[in-house]
């Protein structure tokens, strides 16, 4: 079955009241569809609205649905049909950003993809005389391991020619010494060093740059030797308020039921989770994978060697509140995903919605802790230990859930747009802009 692909041009334009923060947001991403980034991009967009500022989104005309806070305007894009988002790119030609810069009046730009968004992004800055942001969501040297083909063409094609049309649409030389940063454990592709050296380049044309991530923040900060300290920010996406309110319907007891939820891609490694669950060989275990993607027909043709236990597979979930509530059910959510995500915007939400989480990254940190996750080895028998410790446990289990009260007031989106308008406002005070 082909993915859905609908286009829907379209726009939602209403004039910025006079001292307002004018922010544009820039995606490549199918919005809202395209997973975590297009739902952080979201609810920054809530945000900046609930606090009194003007955000306008600009997103590719695929499969879009206008957000319900904001303005918004689609934009014609690049890609081949029926292609994954991450192969989408807004155009960015000269005369598209003069057009958009003369329609819109901006105090900041905020890009937050390294394609057509971040370009564009960059003109429009240059146009206007205001700061570009950009907040980095991938993790590009830790695909090696997962997608080889895709990381190669990536570090030696996509990387080194994005990092020079990033900056020749800034307008500005490379002011950033770059070096080699020290190996990374699990990143064991020698294009790693490289693609984190080109991440930097990316993160010296931004006037600010961004990322969920402390790892990526702190290697791009080391690659230029210092010299990006002071305009390096790590800034935790915050969840849906969804999430905090969500109670549990399913009732303890009825089994035990592990939940992947998110995008199936190779690189989020849900084989290794059913390879685990199959190892866990309990009858009384369920494992739900809700979401879709590219190897949903390999996971599912994986699934039916599974002989003990259930598993079952919901699709893609669109509504927020169902997404909530299928985490909500779960008594252990289930993340795979090893040196690949910055941050895991499942993680934050199943903490919120009060969820105990197993997981195999240890430089994941916004959501978990000792308290509310248990932290395995990247490994399908590290997997399915965990799952046997967290199954054979319940006490533990429940004081985890227990647990996550503590963690949910650093989760909110108020937390996300404090830090946020805090970076705006000293990117206007350094560069410049409409506003003081």
């Amino acid at each position: 079955m082909r993915p859905r692909e609908t286009r829907a041009p379209g726009k939602r334009l209403s004039a910025p009241v006079p001292g307002q923060l004018r922010v544009g947001l820039f995606t490549d991403d199918f919005y809202p569809d395209s997973g975590g980034v297009c739902r952080s991009i979201e609810l920054q967009l809530a945000e900046l609205v609930r606090r009194g500022y003007h955000g306008t989104l600009f997103s590719p005309h695929v499969n879009f649905t206008p957000p319900p806070a904001g303005d918004y305007t689609t934009i014609p894009t690049w890609r081949v049909p029926y292609s994954p988002s991450y192969m989408c790119s807004l155009q960015f030609s000269d005369a598209l950003a003069r057009r958009i810069a003369r329609r819109f009046t901006f105090d900041v730009v905020h890009s937050q993809n390294e394609r057509g968004s971040m370009v564009l992004a960059a003109k429009i800055a240059n146009l206007q005389g205001i700061p570009h942001v950009h907040t980095f969501h991938s993790n590009y040297a830790g695909t090696h391991a997962t997608t080889p083909r895709q990381a190669w063409a990536s570090s030696m094609l996509f990387l080194p020619l994005a990092s020079r049309v990033v900056r020749r649409a800034s307008a500005r030389p490379l002011a950033v010494s770059v070096r080699r940063p020290a190996p990374v454990a699990g990143e064991d592709s020698p294009l790693a060093v490289r693609d984190w050296m080109n991440v930097t380049r990316l993160a010296a044309c931004p006037d600010a740059v961004t990322s969920p991530a402390p790892f990526l923040v702190d290697t791009v900060v080391r690659a230029s030797g210092g010299a990006l300290a002071g305009r390096a920010s790590v800034v935790p996406s915050g969840v849906s308020s969804r999430f905090t309110e969500v109670r549990r319907r399913r009732p303890v007891g009825a089994g035990i039921r592990f939940l992947s939820c998110g995008r199936l891609g190779a690189e989020k490694r849900v084989d290794a989770i059913v390879r685990a669950f199959a190892l866990l060989g309990r009858d009384d275990a369920e494992l739900v994978i809700a979401g879709g993607g590219q190897e949903e027909g390999a996971l599912k043709q994986l699934a039916r060697t599974v002989r003990h236990g259930s598993v079952r597979f919901t699709g893609h979930i669109g509504d927020v509140g169902e997404v909530a509530q299928t985490i909500a059910d779960a008594d252990v959510f289930v993340l795979a995903s090893y040196r690949f995500d910055t941050q895991g915007m499942v993680l934050a939400e199943s903490a919120a919605a009060g969820t105990p989480i197993l997981y195999c990254d240890d430089r994941l940190s916004v959501g978990v802790g000792p308290d509310n996750a248990l932290l395995v080895e990247p490994t399908v028998e590290g997997l399915a230990a965990g799952m046997r410790t967290l199954a054979e446990d319940r006490a533990r289990l429940a004081a985890m859930a227990e647990a996550t009260a503590s963690l949910r007031a650093g989760l909110t989106t108020a937390a996300m747009g404090e830090r946020y308008e805090a970076i705006y406002r000293a990117a206007i005070a350094r560069v410049g802009g409409h506003t003081s």
